[in-house]
């Protein structure tokens, strides 16, 4: 195959005003029950605004049996309207230089079990890393071949 998915990684930001436990939980919506014993959650402390403290999450997935997994996860709880917003906002969402894909999901969605895209700052934000060892080789079809994305 030409391309691969290499990462599939989660990241957001919990600002002091939050429930990391909520944001944490949250998080364990957007992945699979079997694969929450498999995935390592990094936090890093960062200092906010009048030195308000901030939780950056972030929990990235590598292996291939665990990418297909999660990618799969996240392609059965779109709706296919959202797959076709994901087509249509396909330039905006990939970066051509790093090879990725980004799609952000509302916390509050997620926390309640809906996967909603929203370009909110209150978001977690998936980024999906592609990897290709053939020059001009077509993203935009790869990731409707894998059904992120549709067509209407």
């Amino acid at each position: 195959m030409d391309i691969t998915i290499s990462k599939v990684e989660c990241s957001f930001s919990v600002h002091a005003t939050e429930n990391f436990d909520k944001n944490m939980e949250a998080l364990e919506n957007l992945i699979p029950d079997e694969l929450i014993e498999e995935t390592e959650i990094v936090i890093e402390e960062l200092e906010g605004g009048y030195e308000n403290p901030i939780e950056y999450v972030v929990t990235s997935f590598s292996n291939k049996r665990l990418v297909t997994k999660i990618l799969e996860y996240i392609v059965s709880k779109l709706s296919k309207e959202q797959k076709m917003q994901l087509y249509d906002e396909f330039e905006e969402r990939f970066n051509q230089d790093k090879k990725s894909f980004h799609i952000r999901i509302d916390k509050q969605g997620i926390y309640n079990n809906q996967l909603i895209i929203s370009s909110a700052t209150n978001v977690i934000k998936i980024e999906i890393k592609l990897r290709s060892y053939i020059k001009d080789v077509d993203y935009k079809q790869f990731l409707i071949d894998k059904g992120l994305l549709s067509e209407k």
